[in-house]
């Protein structure tokens, strides 16, 4: 295991740990011990550093985080900022220890976040919150899956988690009104030879208020009236059989095993797996105390979408997948240039040599899109690693809510089963554009991503495997009806060379905002989605009516903002800026498809005979669009609930504004001069007829979905 040093610079006051007397009628009670108090009384502490080394004995692989400047900061009433009450006594089947902690609310913050060159920063942080904790066990730990003796508890309350990339007066990103809370009346929490476990139900909730801030009132302390509430984020209920391991190993060393990277020749650092089921028992009805995922506005007047009743899919004999959520390979480690986890093979299931499709990946460490300030040949990163995770449950409800409207449930599934998930996330410090001569672009973040959702068949290939597949679908979940419509048996792609991630400073009246936000940025990116357009019956995937297989694979540039909302405007502002043009592969990155950007549709098994779009390029952007969330009778005209998005699409000449404001900080946007007409080449089977060209014009576009009623 890694290292950690933290270096104490200042306490201040004196800390205080006493036991606290009892009186007369707590000595009353008294059965041998009753416990003990441990209390802290000071306003602060602070510490100039705290670092974790990785991989220190072996000098190509040594790399570190560290977090710089750090300040603990008592801001509650309470008497005692720290507390802890100790105690020991028994059941029935032996001895039992408590431990109850309570944190007054406190801040915690840290100006930077290092790798081992300390000039370049990810950003500054600050948490703010009271914290419980509790425990009761068998000792500190005991594993036992069938009695489940223990009690854990952990609870973050009322909380605000403020990030920003630039000092003072530039634009910070808040997760305001956080709670947090994972509570496990009976549980197992043991370790074992591979480490820390803890099994049991799950009484989870995680809630958030997702906020953006370009103001100079801003302190990374308190939410005013200039933080613009972007969305609402929610997943609240219970988790079954929730498994939870924390091990010791970082990323593998690169050897192979059967022509697979061997994933447990682990280098220093941490890997955790997770997984749970949504339900107890294949067949349960639908519980208040289900987990529910909710999507929607953020503060205020609320409209909120609540996902509930999530059921696992089934096979052909009605057998539920084992578990609706389950990453059991999730890894973190800082890394040197050169030494990541290797590429994914995209069209099968080995990663390494041994693979059957296309191996993508990056050469970890190197950046060269941006300014030389930015650019570098031999970066650290901190890296993150997924490896055969799955997502096999679906949502099987949706209940519309607002602080207007008694909340109403509808039979109706937004699907969105993952199958086989990996991943690789390499991340850089640096690349910030807002302040380039006050040396901004040594802040931030520049990220290569990598991530992949494959159906394989049992042959390990692409393929059909309803119940361990792809799935994006809209569904019926009606009794007499249960029918889902959408792409079946899918294999997803996302990558990103060089992604930048900016928190944008912004205007805040009418198209202004659209100008500031979180912004993505990558002059490589990778997008495909190949699958059957299909509907079939839940949850079983039989029935099946086979409409048309699909291919859709986009390459080239790409910005993706999120924005704030105009003053006054509640809803979700998004825009994007992309160049599709001819890539090829890099010294730095291994992505092309070799086929350019094309989209397919053919007859449903024969891929003979194809419509195609061929040799798609050109620039398109979307502008001026939002996602919107109405509750009933918002007009006034008895209205249903409904789901509106609003897109404006530009194409080529028209373009151009929107294309020069999402590539700042380039060194040099690929493929020449902006305003490229949009154009393709058009395939029937083979035969070519001829040649689609756009070179300016616009399309919108309203969608909206609602109840049947």
């Amino acid at each position: 295991m890694a290292a950690a040093k933290i270096f104490i610079l200042t306490i201040i006051p004196v800390l205080a740990f006493a036991l606290e007397p009892m009186t007369e009628g707590e000595l009353s009670t008294v059965q041998g011990r009753d416990g003990v108090t441990v209390s802290l009384n000071a306003t602060g502490i602070s510490a100039q550093q705290l670092s974790l080394q990785i991989d220190t004995p072996t000098a190509s692989q040594s790399e570190g985080l560290y977090l710089n400047n750090l300040q603990l900061t008592k801001t509650g009433t309470e008497d005692s900022w720290f507390t802890t009450d100790i105690d020991v006594g028994s059941d029935v089947n032996g001895p039992l220890l408590s431990i109850n902690s309570h944190a007054d609310t406190s801040r915690f913050s840290f100006s930077s976040m290092t790798l081992n060159d300390s000039t370049r920063s990810f950003g500054e942080w600050a948490l703010v919150g009271g914290m419980d904790f509790r425990l009761i066990n068998r000792g500190i730990f005991f594993t036992d899956d069938i009695n489940k003796p223990a009690s854990l508890y952990f609870a973050l309350t009322d909380a605000k988690w403020f990030y920003r990339q630039n000092w003072y007066y530039h634009a910070n990103l808040t997760l305001d009104n956080l709670d947090f809370v994972w509570d496990m009346p009976e549980a197992s929490v043991g370790v074992t030879n591979d480490g820390l476990r803890l099994y049991g139900d799950v009484n989870y909730l995680l809630n958030f208020d997702l906020l953006y801030k370009f103001h100079p009132d801003q302190d990374m302390t308190t939410v005013t009236a200039n933080d613009k509430r972007i969305l609402n984020f929610g997943w609240e209920g219970t988790l079954y059989d929730t498994e939870l391991q924390v091990r010791g190993g970082g990323i593998w060393d690169g050897s192979e095993v059967a022509g697979a990277y061997d994933t447990s020749a682990r280098t220093q650092g941490l890997n955790f797996g997770v997984s749970w089921n949504y339900k107890k028992n294949q067949g349960d009805g639908v519980k208040s105390t289900d987990l529910r995922w909710q999507i929607g506005q953020g503060g205020g007047e609320q409209v909120l979408l609540e996902f509930g009743d999530w059921r696992n899919l089934q096979d052909s004999s009605g057998n539920r997948a084992p578990l609706g959520f389950d990453f059991r390979n999730i890894t973190l480690d800082v890394v040197t240039a050169g030494n990541g986890p290797g590429g994914l093979c995209w069209g099968g299931a080995t990663h390494g040599s041994g693979c059957g499709g296309n191996m993508l990946g990056f050469d970890t460490g190197l950046i060269n899109s941006y300014s030389n300030q930015v650019n570098r040949t031999d970066g650290g990163a901190l890296m993150a690693a997924i490896r055969d995770g799955n997502l096999l449950a679906y949502s099987n409800q949706v209940t519309v809510s607002s602080n207007n409207m008694a909340p109403e449930t509808y039979d109706w599934g937004l699907i969105y089963t993952l199958a086989n998930i990996d991943a690789n996330i390499a991340m850089y410090p640096g690349g910030s554009p807002s302040h380039v001569t006050a040396d901004s672009e040594n802040q931030g973040f520049i990220i290569d991503f990598l991530l992949m959702s494959q159906t394989l068949d049992n042959a390990g290939n692409q393929g059909s495997n309803w119940s361990r597949g792809t799935h994006f679908m809209i569904a019926d979940t009606g009794p007499s009806v249960n029918m889902g419509i959408g792409m079946l048996n899918a294999n997803f792609l996302l990558a990103a060379d060089d992604m930048r991630l900016w928190i944008k400073n912004s205007g805040t009246v009418g198209g202004a905002a659209y100008g500031g936000g979180i912004d993505l940025l990558s002059p490589r990116v990778r997008m495909q989605l190949s699958a059957e357009l299909a509907g079939v019956s839940l949850p079983r995937g039989d029935d099946k009516v086979a409409i048309a297989d699909v291919d859709l694979n986009l390459e080239g540039l790409v910005n993706f903002r999120l924005s704030p909302p105009p003053d006054g405007e509640n809803f979700l502002a998004y825009s994007a800026a992309i160049r599709l043009y001819s890539m090829s592969d890099t010294t730095d990155s291994t992505l092309v498809s070799g086929q350019g950007s094309f989209w397919s549709i053919a007859e449903p098994g024969r891929p003979e005979v194809e419509l195609r779009l061929a040799n798609i390029e050109g620039d398109v952007a979307i502008v001026d669009s939002k996602l919107e969330l109405h509750e009933r009778n918002h007009s006034g005209n008895g209205e249903s609930p409904q789901l509106e998005i609003s897109n404006k699409i530009v194409f080529g000449g028209s373009a151009v504004q929107r294309l020069q404001d999402g590539t700042e900080g380039l060194a040099s946007v690929p493929g020449g001069a902006l305003g490229q007409e949009v154009k393709s080449d058009i395939y029937f089977g083979s035969d070519r007829l001829g040649q689609l060209v756009i070179p300016n014009g616009s399309i919108r576009t309203t969608i909206g979905l609602l109840p049947q009623e």
